[in-house]
């Protein structure tokens, strides 16, 4: 078979991008080595779409954060040894890409990515909401120390120019707002109401994507493999897979931490990693009283999010190479992180039975996502949107789609290029 558009990868990245290019008219074929579509890194991740939280990971002064980490085992942010040889060259611009300045501009091109972003998922929200649980409720960061409270409110003030829409609270309003984080009151030197953030269930979201694209007569092929790239001379014409060669005009990766895999030859380009989060969710079915925010605690790293009917944190990044083993002790602290922000919940919580999982986000080393043709003409990528795919999704998507037709893009696309400069 050929298409105009050969997809590889069924997560939230390659199926959006599969439907932004079936709308502008490509026949499209898309294959996902798993059994369903949606079934990677946006499984269980935070459900949150966030322009709000746009910072890259490699802040100013991380290099310390990143050695105890190494050695202690029990931060926010952890380093396998095992993984360390493969995160040298990635990791010498990771460092490099934390100068004040760098991160300063990669925090407002991906702010710049994020809110296109929303603008192109207004399009689904307006036609599927209900159907994936989608809501504009806002989250609300705390902070539990004023230095940091006050760092968060310049760096807002910085993105304001952009367009982050934001709101500063005193204790008393943070808990007006989440009146569940009243036992928490005491502690709390304040809060961060952003109203532009949503909620909503990545994978339903997949699911929806999906019966579109096959009821509009794509091809979608599920525990399907790719193990190779076809060439014709110095051009990608498709993929040879479990079922048989695909050949198309163009050919997307769009496989996460597992990128590079196929892309051998830009895989020098492609400085993704994987790093491994985890989420546990509580099904509190049946409990009446539950927060209506998503709140997100900056001091220890965690994220509680209704959805679903059910509650969700999110928290632990880990750099453990491509090893998926759940840790248990890992899931127990995310419990006690959960607990620490509502302790009127903790009984209620010790009732519900939970759902934890771990998945892999595809890192960049300088924060930014990979987005367009690789140096192998008729091949392309959208990956590397590390702990923001959700929230990037549909602006990617629509970016790359626009490239691919070769036209104009609403955004300086070579700031997310393969080729640029780290």
């Amino acid at each position: 078979m050929k298409a105009d558009a050969l997809i590889i990868g069924g997560g939230l990245i390659g199926i959006t991008t599969a439907h932004r290019l079936a709308k502008r008219g490509c026949s499209v074929a898309l294959v996902e080595a798993n059994e369903d579509v949606g079934l990677g890194a946006n499984f269980a991740n935070g459900a949150m779409l966030v322009p709000s939280q746009t910072m890259p990971w490699n802040s100013p002064g991380i290099l310390p954060t990143l050695l105890r980490s190494i050695v202690t085992q029990n931060s926010a942010l952890r380093i396998k040894p095992k993984a360390i040889p493969s995160l040298f060259k990635w990791g010498l611009h990771f460092l490099k890409n934390s100068k004040p300045y760098l991160h300063e501009l990669h925090t407002r091109r991906l702010l710049e990515l994020a809110l296109f972003s929303m603008d192109i998922f207004e399009e689904y929200y307006k036609g599927y909401a209900d159907q994936f649980e989608a809501k504009k409720c806002g989250t609300i960061k705390i902070y539990r120390d004023q230095p940091g409270l006050e760092a968060q409110i310049r760096s807002n003030r910085h993105l304001s120019e952009v367009g982050l829409d934001w709101e500063a609270l005193t204790p008393d309003q943070t808990v007006e707002a989440e009146p569940h984080l009243q036992a928490l009151a005491p502690q709390l030197a304040g809060g961060i109401r952003f109203s532009a953030d949503v909620v909503a269930d990545s994978r339903k979201f997949c699911q929806i994507l999906r019966d579109d694209l096959v009821a509009s007569g794509q091809i979608i092929h599920v525990s399907c493999q790719a193990n190779e790239l076809l060439m014709s001379g110095d051009r990608v014409i498709g993929a040879r897979t479990t079922i048989g060669d695909i050949r198309a005009k163009n050919t997307i990766l769009a496989l996460g931490a597992n990128t590079r895999k196929l892309a051998a030859n830009d895989a020098r380009s492609i400085l993704v990693r994987p790093v491994k989060g985890y989420s546990v969710t509580y099904d509190t079915t049946g409990v009446n009283d539950l927060p209506s925010y998503p709140v997100i605690d900056e001091g220890m790293h965690v994220g509680i999010v209704p959805i679903n009917g059910k509650l969700r944190a999110v928290g632990i990044a880990e750099f453990a190479g491509h090893d998926d083993t759940l840790s248990p002790k890992i899931i127990r602290q995310l419990d006690r992180l959960t607990k620490s922000v509502y302790p009127n919940l903790a009984q209620t919580l010790d009732g519900c039975k939970r759902e934890p999982w771990t998945g892999f986000r595809p890192m960049s080393a300088d924060g930014l996502p990979y987005i367009g043709e690789t140096s192998s003409k008729g091949l392309w990528v959208n990956t590397g949107h590390g702990h923001l795919g959700w929230t990037l999704a549909t602006g990617s998507a629509e970016l790359l789609a626009d490239l691919i037709m070769g036209k104009p893009t609403p955004l300086d696309a070579s700031s997310y290029a393969v080729t640029r400069s780290h």
